[in-house]
C-alpha cells in the first residue's frame, strides 16, 4: 500500500463518493425507465407535399397515404388556411383600399369557418344585412345572402390593409383533414401565432382543433404560439385544450424556450429539414439526418420531406425512402413508429441530488488533495467541506444542480488520467514487463474512474427538462479544456508526494517548469506541438450546443460507414485519438520513452473527457451513450494495441537501448 492510499483524507472520502454514486445510480435508474417507457416516434409528412405527389403521379390521395402508412407513416401535417389561401384557391375574392379590406366568400360553409375562427381569435364581428355602412369595430362579416351560386356568400371587412390580413389564420381546411382521417392516420395541425393573443383565444383556437380530432400542434412561421409576453397563457391553453405542442428542433422559432418552460417539458422535439436544406442533401444525408434524431436526440416526432415529385415511380421512390427511414430507427428495437407523447417525470427525489452533489464533491476534493500539497489537518477542509457544500448546492435548484454536474465533470476525467502522469514520471516505468497487457488494463481503470463521474453527472440532471433540451449541461467547453490543460500543466510539474511540505513541492515544480521551458526546441518538435495544439482547440472548438467549427464531408461520409458497420457509431476523438494515444503513451512510458509518452498522455485525457461528455448530452438515451462509449473503448484498445505492437517492433529492428533517463 502506498503512502497516498494510507492518507487519512482517503476513508472519508471513499464512504461520501460511494453513498453518492449510489443515489446518482438509483436517479440515473428512474430516467432509464422514463427513456424506456416512450420509446415511440411518430413519423409525419406535409399533406401538401402527399397532394402534391398524388397529383404527379396520377395516384389518388387517399391511394398515397395508404402507400406511406403502409411503410410506417403515422401522421398528415395540414396546414391552416390564410386569407391569401383563400384568394389564391379561388374561394375568395378581395378588394382593398388604403386601410380597408373586403373579402368576399364565395360559399357559405367557408364563410361561417372563416366568421367563427375570426370570433376565437378575438376579432369583433358584427352581422349586417347590407354591407353599407362601415362598422366601427375591427372587423365585421356581412350575412349570407341568398340568391345564385355566382353571388358571394358572404363578406369580410377589415379595418386593415390587405398586407396586414393576408397571413390571418381561419381554420384548417376540413375536406384535407378528413381526407387524413379517413386514411386512418393522425392529424397534426400547423397553425401561426395571431396579434393579440390571449389565454382565452388561444384557448378557443386550440379547442376548436382538437374537437377535429388533431391531437399535436407544430406552429408555422417565425414565432410560437403566444409570442410576445404570453408563454405562460399559450402554455395553459395547450393543456386546457388538450392538445400536445411539437417544439421544432433548430427551428429558431421566436418564444419557443419560454414556451417550453412554461409547459415545464411537458411537449415533444420534433425534428424537420427545411425544403431548401432537403435540395442541398442526398437522400442518403436524409435518411440519416431522420434516423440520427430519433434514436439519439429523444426526438418523438420527425417531419418528413418527401424527395422527389417527379417521374412514374415518384409515390414507390418516396415509399422506400420513408421505408428506409423506419427501418434505420428501428434497428435493434430501440424506437418504433406510433404516435408520439411526452415524456414523464422521472421522479427523482431532492435526498439524491444532495447525495449526488456529495459525491461531486468528494470527486473535486479527492482531485484537489491529489495536486495540490495539503500539510497537517488541512485535508479536513477538503474532505469534509467541499462535499457537504457540493450537495447543499444540489438541493438548492436546478442551477445548482448544474454548477455541481460541471465540478464532477471536470474532476472525474483529470482523476482518471492521474495515473497515467504518475507512470510517465516514475522512475521504475522500464521495470514494466508486458507493457500492452499494463496498457489496455490501465485505460480500463481510467474509464472507470471516469464513470464516477458520468453516474454522478447523469444522477444530478436526472429530470424531463434536461432530457428534453429545455435545460441543458452548464460549461460543456469548460468541461472539455480544464481536464486537459490541468493534464498537460502536471505533465511538467509532476504531482506531489502525501505529506509533502509546501516549500519542497513549490520548489521542485518551479524547478521542473524551468527545466522544461529552458529545453531547446527543435523543428519537428515545434511543428509537433503546434499540430497537438490545434487538435485541442479544434476539439474545444466542436464542442457544446452551438460549435465554432463545421463537420467536413469526408467525416460525415465516414460517419455514414461507421453507422453501417457498427451498432452505434462511437465518437472520434475516443476510438481514434484518445484511447489510442493512452495505450501507446503507457507502452512507451513502460519502455522507458517518456519523451514521446508525455505529448500523448495530453492527447489521451481528450478520451477520457470524451466519455464523460457523451453523457453530458441528457437527451440521448442512455443505453446509446453507453454503447457509443464501450463501442468506442474496443475499438481504441484495438487501435492502439496495433500502434504499440507496430512501434515495439520498429524498436527491435533498431536495437536501440530504452533510454530511462530522457523524459
Amino acid at each position: 500500500m502506498t503512502s497516498e492510499s494510507r492518507a487519512p483524507w482517503r476513508v472519508s472520502l471513499v464512504v461520501m463518493l460511494a453513498v453518492g454514486v449510489a443515489a446518482a445510480l438509483f436517479a440515473a435508474s428512474l430516467r432509464y425507465r422514463v427513456e424506456q417507457r416512450n420509446r415511440r416516434v411518430a413519423v409525419v409528412v406535409d399533406y401538401a407535399e402527399v397532394a402534391r405527389l398524388a397529383t404527379a403521379s396520377g395516384v389518388p390521395i387517399a391511394d398515397t397515404l395508404f402507400h406511406l402508412k403502409r411503410v410506417g407513416v403515422t401522421g398528415v401535417a395540414v396546414t391552416e388556411d390564410t386569407v391569401q389561401d383563400l384568394v389564391d384557391t379561388g374561394r375568395a375574392d378581395v378588394s382593398a383600399s388604403g386601410a380597408m379590406t373586403v373579402l368576399q366568400l364565395r360559399d357559405a360553409a367557408t364563410f361561417e369557418r372563416v366568421s367563427a375562427n375570426l370570433r376565437m381569435r378575438g376579432m369583433t364581428v358584427a352581422h349586417e344585412t347590407t354591407p353599407s355602412d362601415i362598422p366601427t369595430v375591427l372587423l365585421w362579416a356581412a350575412a349570407p345572402r341568398s340568391g345564385s351560386a355566382e353571388q358571394a356568400a358572404g363578406y369580410v371587412r377589415f379595418l386593415a390593409s390587405y398586407p396586414a390580413v393576408r397571413t390571418v389564420g381561419v381554420g384548417l381546411p376540413p375536406d384535407a383533414v378528413a381526407t387524413v382521417r379517413s386514411a386512418g392516420l393522425t392529424c397534426v395541425a400547423r397553425i401561426s401565432n395571431f396579434a393579440g393573443a390571449t389565454r382565452l383565444t388561444m384557448t378557443q383556437v386550440l379547442s376548436a382543433i382538437r374537437a377535429s380530432r388533431v391531437e399535436a400542434v407544430i406552429c408555422t412561421g417565425t414565432e410560437v404560439l403566444g409570442h410576445y409576453g404570453a408563454a405562460k397563457e399559450a402554455a395553459e391553453a395547450f393543456e386546457s385544450a388538450g392538445v400536445l405542442w411539437g417544439q421544432v428542433e433548430f427551428g429558431k422559432q421566436k418564444g419557443d424556450d419560454r414556451l417550453a418552460r412554461a409547459l415545464d417539458s411537458r411537449y415533444v422535439r420534433v425534428h424537420s429539414i427545411s425544403e431548401g436544406e432537403m435540395g442541398t442533401l442526398s437522400e442518403d444525408d436524409a435518411v440519416d439526418r431522420f434516423v440520427r434524431a430519433a434514436r439519439e436526440r429523444n426526438i418523438r416526432m420527425i417531419y418528413v420531406r418527401l424527395v422527389t415529385f417527379a417521374g412514374s415511380d415518384s409515390v414507390e421512390r418516396n415509399v422506400r425512402y420513408i421505408g428506409r427511414i423506419v427501418k434505420g430507427m428501428g434497428r435493434g428495437g430501440l424506437i418504433r413508429p406510433g404516435d408520439p407523447k411526452p415524456f414523464e417525470a422521472t421522479g427523482a427525489p431532492v435526498w439524491a441530488f444532495g447525495l449526488a452533489g456529495m459525491a461531486a464533491g468528494s470527486l473535486a476534493a479527492w482531485l484537489a488533495l491529489s495536486v495540490l500539497p495539503c500539510a497537517g489537518r488541512r485535508w479536513l477542509w477538503w474532505a469534509l467541506l467541499v462535499p457537504l457544500v457540493c450537495a447543499a448546492a444540489a438541493c438548492a435548484g436546478e442551477s445548482g444542480r448544474r454548477v455541481v454536474a460541471l465540478l464532477a465533470a471536470i474532476a472525474a476525467p483529470t482523476l482518471a488520467c492521474l495515473p497515467l502522469v504518475r507512470m510517465i514520471h516514475s522512475e521504475d516505468a522500464t521495470e514494466r514487463r508486458q507493457p500492452l497487457l499494463h496498457a489496455v488494463r490501465s485505460l480500463i481503470e481510467a474509464t472507470l474512474v471516469t464513470s464516477l463521474g458520468i453516474a454522478t453527472v447523469v444522477g444530478l440532471l436526472a429530470s424531463r427538462p434536461f432530457m428534453l433540451k429545455t435545460t441543458q449541461f452548464l460549461g460543456i467547453k469548460a468541461a472539455h479544456a480544464l481536464p486537459i490543460a490541468i493534464i498537460a500543466i502536471l505533465l511538467v510539474t509532476g504531482l506531489p508526494d502525501p505529506g509533502e511540505a509546501l516549500d519542497k513541492v513549490r520548489a521542485r515544480m518551479a524547478s521542473r517548469a524551468q527545466a522544461f521551458l529552458g529545453q531547446p526546441v527543435l523543428v519537428w518538435a515545434m511543428a509537433l506541438g503546434l499540430i497537438i495544439l490545434v487538435a485541442l482547440m479544434l476539439a474545444v472548438a466542436r464542442t457544446g450546443n452551438e460549435p465554432g467549427v463545421g463537420v467536413s464531408g469526408m467525416e460525415l461520409r465516414a460517419r455514414a460507414l461507421l453507422d453501417a458497420a457498427l451498432p452505434i457509431r462511437p465518437r472520434t476523438k475516443e476510438f481514434l485519438l484518445g484511447h489510442p494515444a493512452w495505450i501507446l503513451a503507457i507502452g512507451l512510458a513502460a519502455m522507458g520513452r517518456r519523451r514521446w509518452a508525455a505529448p500523448l498522455a495530453v492527447i489521451a485525457a481528450i478520451g477520457q473527457v470524451s466519455v464523460l461528455n457523451t453523457f453530458c448530452h441528457i437527451h440521448t438515451p442512455l443505453v446509446l451513450s453507453a454503447m457509443r462509449v464501450a463501442v468506442g473503448l474496443a475499438l481504441g484498445a484495438a487501435l492502439g494495441a496495433m500502434a504499440i505492437a507496430i512501434v515495439a517492433r520498429l524498436a527491435r529492428g533498431r536495437a536501440e537501448p530504452s533510454p530511462s533517463s530522457t523524459g
